[in-house]
Parts: structure tokens; sequence; C-alpha cells
């Protein structure tokens, strides 16, 4: 019997990189939190909190929040420049892939594994105005269920 489940971060980060419609958006642009700077567009994964079911299998629940960003940086005193179109385009894929995700098992470069049975979305794509940084932004919420790829 598995006594632990893998990262959920790493997992759902890996999956997100498996997705080919996801990667011909952002490329390898998925993290944790949003780095000074980055390359855009850029998808941020924030994990919420989740759950354990205490069955023998050892399932969790993850709850995620998904951030698309786009546009690109101010420089040279000029305003930086919000692009809508793709922050929301970036959401939208993303949200597609987990309604359309069936049971998988994932490896990360890391050696992280595990298998994920499937995302609800518990909310829509919604627009978050970053007045702060003028940059686009749009989100959902999605929980994931997975476990690890040892159970039996």
């Amino acid at each position: 019997m598995v006594t632990s489940l893998p990262d959920s971060e790493i997992l759902v980060r890996t999956w997100a990189l498996s997705k080919t419609s996801i990667t011909d958006l952002i490329g390898t642009r998925v993290a944790t939190n949003l780095p000074i700077e980055p390359t855009l567009p850029f998808l941020v994964v924030t994990l919420l909190g989740g759950a354990v079911d205490d069955s023998e299998a050892l399932i969790g629940r993850a709850d995620f929040q998904f951030d698309a960003y786009a546009g690109n940086w101010g420089g040279d005193n000029t305003k930086n420049k919000p692009d809508y179109g793709t922050a929301f385009s970036v959401a939208n894929t993303v949200m597609q892939e987990a309604f359309a995700q069936k049971t998988g098992s994932y490896t990360s470069d890391g050696g992280a594994t595990g298998v994920i049975y499937g995302f609800t979305v518990t909310s829509n794509v919604r627009r978050v105005d970053e007045e702060g940084i003028g940059l686009a932004r749009y989100n959902f919420d999605a929980t994931m269920t997975y476990r690890s790829l040892n159970d039996s």
C-alpha cells in the first residue's frame, strides 16, 4: 500500500506540459508563481488546498487556480501593454484540456510520477484586472483527482 501522494504541483505542471494545445501557446512557461518580467504568455498554477480520501487507494484531490498572463512589459518609461486575447485563449485552452482529461499517468523530468483521474472545473474563466503590473490576466479554478503511480 502506498502511504503518500505525489507532489500535486509537479504533477499538474507535468500534465500541462504534456498537452500540445497548451505548449503551442506558452511553450514550457508554466510555474507556481509569476517570475519577475517573464517571457509571456505565461501560466501560473496555484495550489489552493485539497483533500485526501482515507481509503486504501489513497486518492487525493488538489484544488488549483490557473492564471494565464499575456502582454508586454513596459520599458524605457512606456506603459505595459496587456494582451487580453492571448490570455483568454490560454486560459480557455487549459480549461478545455482539464474538461477533456481522462485517466493518465505522468512522469516529470525530475522523476515525480502520478495518475490523474481527471479535473472538476469549479469556475468559468474570468478576467482579473492587474493594475499594478498592467498585464492581461484570466483565471479559473479546478480540482484535480490523483494518486501515486505505484498504487495497486
